[in-house]
């Protein structure tokens, strides 16, 4: 693994909270009840502070905020995180992802004055008046566009982000012109492979009660996991290579409980869910096994806490250095192969979480 004098950008998830219910998201379950196995968790400015110390801010070209449960902006901190990211490191690459469903105007005027010149806030907004709310439960179409045209109208750059269902995809071209009209510096979609096993997904109610289903798009890119793919797994996890992402870009993960992982995936292990109704049950309690194997080899999670380490010392630790090609070749992580595996699972590799907005 890269040294700690190559380090370039930092992935944060500084909250694992947020409003909303996504019905796909990992912190509930089918958007309704929510997932028993997550711990809630929040950065305070002195935390961060403390993590991005001078030698991690002269070392960093890039810092984006998204991980796998929260919403940064539900973090009451953040704009004070930005101003000091912005006084401290003033030509760093600077990106939020968020549903953009929270907050006041004000806030996000003040938001875009926290930020430095390179920076973009990623909103993801799932459809129109009529669509949106059904996948992202819990915000308002309205809302986030008033928030977004707020925070474009005080100077900041913002890039709209949609995915794809059925029930919205016949909607994309309007989508497309009205971010254009607002002023959104981009447009762009993106597709989920969680559609597994079925292409149907029940979404349900707080109570557990079947709402409505939703649908992958006709249109769609990538190749679904179905059950020959499940069934095919294990032929496909011994057969692919491994080239890890992060490596080559030099980045780490840094979760809402201050733990360093090389990325999110490793990171949300032991925190997912599943009913016994789960095809791919058996696989995640593989990767759960896996997940505690590697923290027990890097010398637990006390050792990757970036309040009881620096991140120097984190990175540039013997163990950390010298685990992964271990779990790249003779002790393979499922985690590892299912998204940097040369051969790809489902094509191209799930976009819905990384560096997307949950």
């Amino acid at each position: 693994m890269f040294k700690f004098n190559e380090l370039k950008t930092i992935h944060l998830e500084i909250t694992s909270r947020c409003q909303a219910s996504c019905p796909m998201c990992p912190r509930n379950f089918h958007g309704g009840l929510p997932n028993p196995n997550l711990v809630l968790a929040d950065w305070t400015i002195d935390d961060f502070i403390q993590i991005f110390n001078k030698e991690v801010c002269e070392q960093l070209t890039g810092v984006y905020f998204c991980g796998n449960f929260g919403d940064p902006i539900i973090n009451d901190d953040l704009i004070d995180m930005c101003q000091y990211l912005k006084d401290n490191c003033p030509n760093i690459n600077l990106r939020i992802h968020t549903n953009g469903g929270a907050r006041s105007v004000d806030w996000w005027k003040r938001l875009r004055e926290a930020l430095p010149n390179n920076h973009v806030v990623i909103f993801a907004l799932d459809g129109l008046e009529d669509t949106h709310h059904l996948y992202r439960i819990g915000t308002k179409y309205e809302t986030v566009i008033r928030n977004a045209q707020a925070f474009i109208n005080a100077g900041g750059t913002a890039e709209w982000v949609f995915i794809k269902f059925k029930h919205n995809e016949h909607q994309a071209e309007e989508a497309e012109k009205r971010s254009k009209e607002l002023g959104f510096e981009r447009f762009s979609m993106k597709n989920t492979i969680r559609f597994i096993g079925d292409t149907k997904y029940s979404v349900k109610d707080k109570h557990g009660e079947h709402q409505y289903f939703l649908e992958p798009p006709d249109t769609n890119e990538v190749t679904l996991i179905d059950k020959d793919t499940i069934a095919g797994f294990d032929k496909w996890y011994n057969e692919t290579e491994i080239e890890c992402y992060v490596q080559k870009e030099k980045e780490i993960y840094i979760d809402a409980h201050r733990n360093i992982f090389p990325c999110c995936f490793l990171a949300s292990a032991p925190y997912n869910y599943s009913d016994t109704k789960d095809m791919i049950k058996h696989i995640k309690t593989r990767i759960e096994e896996q997940y505690y194997e590697l923290v027990d080899s890097l010398g637990g999670l006390e050792n990757l806490h970036t309040l009881n380490r620096s991140v120097k010392e984190i990175i540039d630790d013997p163990k950390w250095q010298t685990a992964w090609y271990k779990y790249w070749t003779e002790n393979k992580l499922i985690t590892c192969a299912r998204v940097c595996g040369k051969t790809k699972l489902s094509k191209p590799v799930d976009q819905f979480v990384k560096r997307s907005s949950n």
